[in-house]
């Protein structure tokens, strides 16, 4: 599979505002502004539940001399969570999980961005075949961050892998290449970790909801900050080694292949960010070089692997570590005052 799109039954399971053209793997079901949150889950593929069944201990291999094989034997107090409309296994939980259904989980985003009308649902769906729930909304209006144009969104993500909470956090994209970072590795108060059986507290959402337009303020500020930080091109070659985990002092005798093709790919990848406007030898364009890295550029097999990376793995990681030692020599140079 080319994409990351859960294709279950098959449909592409994604509903998205906007046009068709606008979205890379040009699947899916286009939506209008204002349709319901039960026509939301209808068109994203969310109408199925996530039923909690015995997990089985398989005891009929001929390495089972004492013990009846002709039965499956039930794993006491472990379950698995299994897709109501093909029997997909999801999860592995305990006996305490108690899985909120996706269409659920869609109305309770649905009525969490309503609290502030800046946000609008713009994108739902599943990847990984239901295993992830997620979908965005827009916050309103384009955001300029060192001359690029972003576009502000509240990304909400659940697994069905038993950590049974939902997790939001702001995340902007450079328009231009569609690179991603994320607010929250800026202001921590802009990533959310809410349990489904929360009771819904409005004024608490309300809270959470501004500490993450907060973050976007944040970044803003540093992004328009990084771009005034000079870096030598000795500083900037050091900073992707520091990236990859290369000694300064290393030989190319000393590192392996893999490492020195993820230099250079960290190298063009900072060049292509300078030739799309961000200025060079500034802290910007590194940072905008390791984002198109990671979102674009490394070879880590599928774009569905590439994505899930990005957004939920190493990628995230490799973005954050950039971001903070970004921060530091922002910091160091007098350009950013954010308490550490």
């Amino acid at each position: 599979m080319a994409h990351n799109i859960d294709m279950t039954n098959d449909r592409a399971n994604i509903a998205f505002v906007g046009s068709r053209d606008s979205i890379w793997h040009r699947l899916g079901t286009e939506k209008q502004p204002g349709e319901s949150i039960e026509s939301w889950a209808e068109d994203a593929g969310l109408k199925w539940d996530a039923i909690k069944v015995p997990a089985l201990a398989d005891l009929r291999g001929k390495e089972f001399k004492n013990v009846d094989t002709a039965k499956l034997r039930e794993v006491e107090a472990r379950n698995f969570l299994v897709r109501s409309d093909n029997g997909h296994p999801l999860g592995y939980v305990s006996d305490r999980y108690q899985p909120v259904q996706p269409s659920e989980v869609l109305g309770w985003f649905d009525r969490y961005i309503q609290v502030d009308d800046r946000f609008q649902l713009d994108v739902a769906g599943s990847l990984k075949n239901g295993e992830i729930i997620w979908a965005t909304a827009t916050f309103n209006g384009d955001l300029t961050v060192a001359g690029d144009a972003h576009k502000a969104r509240l990304l909400m993500t659940t697994t069905y892998d038993g950590t049974g909470s939902t997790i939001n956090r702001g995340c902007l994209t450079r328009v231009v290449c569609s690179n991603t970072l994320d607010a929250a590795l800026v202001e921590k108060g802009a990533i959310v970790r809410t349990r489904h059986s929360a009771k819904f507290d409005a004024k608490k959402v309300s809270d959470q909801l501004a500490a993450i337009a907060k973050g976007f303020t944040t970044f803003k500020a540093i992004g328009d900050a990084m771009a005034q930080v000079e870096m030598s091109k000795v500083q900037v070659s050091n900073f992707f080694k520091e990236i990859l985990d290369i000694p300064f002092d290393a030989t190319a005798d000393d590192i392996s292949t893999r490492k020195q093709n993820q230099f250079r790919a960290l190298n063009t990848a900072y060049k292509t960010s300078v030739k799309e406007g961000a200025p060079q030898l500034s802290a910007w364009a590194v940072l905008n070089g390791v984002t198109r890295y990671v979102d674009h550029d490394r070879t880590s097999g599928t774009d569905e692997a590439k994505f899930l990376s990005s957004e939920f793995g190493s990628g995230t990681l490799v973005k954050s570590k950039a971001m903070d030692l970004l921060l530091a020599i922002a910091r160091d140079a007098g350009k950013v005052h954010i308490p550490a």
